[in-house]
Parts: structure tokens; C-alpha cells; sequence
């Protein structure tokens, strides 16, 4: 947009002109057009007139109701409360019919009927009921860590189609100017003041300008294809997505990161299921060494004397040889394995969020400086050579510079966001990321 500084001075000149009884240099055709200053990423909305806005809570939603990763792992839950259950029960009594001494003496001999029973002893159904337990709150842990992957990478993707879509917003931008700047230099070259070279410079910035807008969209398409595939949406028909970039700056203490991600990791919380499994299961391994009893009754008739026969039997193992002292060492052993795995885990977690951490607070140190620092020199040069440009003290190359200097600058800050975006949502989502691929 012209200045009004600027229409001042080409007023003040052509007034100067006038007085001294010469001719305007310049028809007022073909009077200088100003590019206006582009604006600052921050100031930057990709235009939502009119389309068909998705959201972020719209996308995460529709992301959990497709995803076949969830739906797999929640039916392991069911499947593992289900075992639960089957884990407590009793074994069914047996029952059948006897018959003993037929054909004596040509009779019938003793017939009846028995009833036995299996009795588990030493608590062997209660413990192995507390180890299915645990097991089923180990899948619902793999499934709280299958769905924060999920919606790590939704917001991650979500945001960078976003950044894509600031990114057209500021190439549409170079190119608009660039062809105003094409459209002054035909002008100047019509009244006879401007050069070839600026022609073709202004020209090439333009085919330039061009290219970064194809890429920029390529870029968006690309990133709409993932949130696509993420979100069940069609491929081919890329929404606008409105995303808030404030959330990219709530990375700002080592330490509360790093409780909160022990604190409130699936990770974690599933490490320690499975150590409380362990623990449970050396409590039913112990178990085992006590012996069940096996009782059964029988009533028989016996035809020869007329009588009825009573029975009864008791079995019980003799726990000589065999105490299950294997599968207590076993669990023994899965129990300081599970421990392991745990610390192995934290450790684990520790540096990647050291890693992650550390690239996050670069590129937002990075960001800052050039919000702060660079970005607003970088608009003063552009304003003042646009006006340099208009009282004709600036060659059009100079511009260009100026103007090419400015746009790769937010370009820049926009790769940080970039940067500051996979790496904030990475450590908001305990470091989980990389949602359907399931063993």
C-alpha cells in the first residue's frame, strides 16, 4: 500500500517541476508504485473466508474414532478384563456313572452314580486373578501410550499445515510485489528512465517469488495428507485449519517438564504394572507348592445283595520332587527384569526430553532473537528503501535485496516454529510419538 509519506514526496516533486516551467519527468501513469511492506509472521492469518475450518479438537476427535491402532489395543483391554475374570474361577465338579462287578453270578452287579471335586488350596485362584488384573492394567496403560501417539502426532501435524499455511500467506505476498515491481519497470523503461537489467531482476524475483508459493503449497498439501490419513478426512480436498501458536511458548522449565513426564507417563505407568504383575506372580508360583485335594463320592445299588454302596476318595499330591521351585526362581528373576525395565525406561525418557528440551529451547532462543532483533531492522530497511525507492536513491536491485532479505527471515522464523512445534508437542506428549505401529 502507498505511504502517505510517499505520495507527499512525489506531490512535492511534481510541484517543484511545475514551478520551475519544465515537464514532468514522468507521466503520472507511470509514477513509481511502492511495494508494501510485507508483514511479520505473527501478523499473518490465512484466509478463512468463506472455507471449511477444521479445528484442532476436530481433528483429535476424529482421529480417535478411526484409529484401527486404538480400537485393536481397546479390545486387548476387553480381552484381558475377560481373562480376569476367568482367572478366579473354580474348577467344575465332575460327575458320571459307576458300574462295578457286572455280570456276577449273571446280575447286574454294583451301578451308580459319583460326584467329585477338585478344592484349590493355598490361594491359587486370588493370586491368579490379582496377576490377570495386573496384566489387563498393563493394556490399558499400552492403550493410554498407542493414544497420546496418536494425538502427539494430530497436534504436531496439525500445526505444521498450519505454519504451511502462514508460509503461502507470506510467499503470496513476495509474489504480489514482485509483479508490481515487474509492472514498474515496464513502466519506467516506457518513459524512458528505467534499465533492461531491472526488468529481468524484477522478472526473476517474480518467477522466484512464484516458485516459493508452489512449494509452500506443495509443503501444505503434504501435511494435509498426513492429518488426512490421520483423521479419516479426504486427501484431495486440503481444509483450512485454524491452530493457536501461543501453546509453542509453554516449554520454559527443565525441571517441571521432567516431573511432569514421570508423573504422568503411560510409559512409565505401564513399567509399573508390570512390575506389580511380577510381584504377583511369584506370590502364585509360591502357592503352588500347596498341594489342591481331589474328593470324589459315589452311591452304588448292588443287585446281588439288594444293598446300597457309599464311596469316598481324597487324593492329595505328595509335594516330594516337584515344589514349582522353577517357576519361582522364574518369577523371581521377571521381577528384577521388570525393575530393570522401569529404570531403563526412565533413563530412556530422561534423554530424549534432554534432547528434545534442548533443541526446543534453541530454536525458540533462535525464534526470539529474530522477533526481537533481526525482524524489526529487517522491516525499518525494507520501509526505508521503499522510500529510498520512490525518491529514486535506491536502485531496484537494492530493493529486491532488502525485500528478498526480509522474506527469508520470516521464512526462517517460521522453520523454527517449525522446530519449536514437533519438539513442545513431543515433550506435552511424554515424548510419544509415532502412532499405528503396533507388534
Amino acid at each position: 500500500m502507498v505511504s502517505i509519506r510517499s505520495i507527499l514526496l512525489v506531490l512535492v516533486c511534481a510541484a517543484a517541476a511545475s514551478t520551475r516551467g519544465q515537464e514532468p519527468l514522468l507521466e503520472p501513469t507511470s509514477v513509481r508504485a511502492l511495494p508494501a511492506v510485507m508483514t511479520f509472521p505473527d501478523d499473518l492469518t490465512p484466509d478463512m473466508t468463506g472455507a471449511n475450518v477444521l479445528t484442532l479438537a476436530d481433528a483429535e476427535s476424529r482421529a480417535l474414532s478411526i484409529s484401527p491402532s486404538l480400537a485393536a489395543l481397546r479390545a486387548e483391554v476387553t480381552a484381558a478384563r475377560w481373562e480376569c475374570v476367568q482367572a478366579g474361577l473354580p474348577p467344575n465338579p465332575t460327575g458320571g456313572y459307576l458300574a462295578s462287578e457286572v455280570g456276577n453270578d449273571g446280575r447286574a452287579g454294583q451301578q451308580g452314580a459319583y460326584l467329585g471335586q477338585q478344592f484349590i488350596r493355598g490361594g491359587k485362584l486370588d493370586y491368579a486373578q490379582s496377576v490377570a488384573a495386573r496384566e489387563a492394567r498393563v493394556r490399558e496403560q499400552l492403550y493410554d501410550v498407542e493414544r497420546l501417539r496418536l494425538l502427539t502426532d494430530v497436534r504436531t501435524v496439525f500445526v505444521d499445515t498450519y505454519l504451511s499455511q502462514l508460509e503461502i500467506e507470506l510467499a503470496d505476498q513476495l509474489l504480489g510485489l514482485s509483479l508490481k515491481g515487474v509492472d514498474t519497470s515496464n513502466k519506467l523503461i516506457e518513459a524512458g528512465e528505467g534499465r533492461r537489467t531491472d526488468v529481468l531482476q524484477a522478472e526473476i524475483e517474480s518467477q522466484r517469488a512464484g516458485a516459493s508459493k508452489r512449494q509452500a503449497t506443495v509443503r501444505r498439501d503434504a501435511g494435509w495428507r498426513r492429518l488426512a490419513a490421520l483423521t479419516g478426512l479426504p486427501a484431495e480436498t486440503p481444509q483450512v485449519v485454524d491452530a493457536d501458536l501461543t501453546a509453542l511458548l509453554g516449554q520454559t522449565d527443565w525441571q517441571a517438564s521432567a516431573s511432569r513426564l514421570i508423573a504422568a507417563s503411560p510409559a512409565i505407568a505401564a513399567r509399573v504394572a508390570e512390575i506389580e504383575r511380577a510381584r504377583c506372580n511369584i506370590a502364585l508360583q509360591k502357592s503352588q507348592a500347596v498341594a489342591d485335594v481331589t474328593a470324589q463320592v459315589s452311591v452304588q445299588y448292588d443287585d446281588s445283595t439288594d444293598d446300597t454302596v457309599a464311596g469316598v476318595q481324597i487324593g492329595v499330591p505328595l509335594m516330594l520332587w516337584n515344589r514349582n521351585q522353577g517357576g519361582v526362581g522364574r518369577a523371581q528373576a521377571e521381577l528384577v527384569a521388570a525393575h530393570r525395565r522401569l529404570e531403563s525406561t526412565e533413563q530412556t525418557l530422561h534423554r530424549q526430553l534432554a534432547d528434545a528440551f534442548g533443541r526446543y529451547e534453541r530454536a525458540k532462543t533462535q525464534a526470539e532473537t529474530l522477533a526481537s532483533e533481526v525482524l524489526p531492522r529487517a522491516k525499518e530497511s525494507l520501509g526505508l528503501s521503499t522510500e529510498g525507492y520512490a525518491a529514486g536513491e535506491v536502485s531496484y536491485l537494492e530493493l529486491l535485496t532488502v525485500q528478498r532479505t526480509y522474506f527469508q527471515v520470516s521464512l526462517e522464523r517460521l522453520a523454527l516454529l517449525r522446530e519449536m512445534n514437533e519438539m513442545s508437542q513431543l515433550i506435552e506428549g511424554r515424548l510419544l510419538s509415532g502412532s499405528g505401529q503396533l507388534d
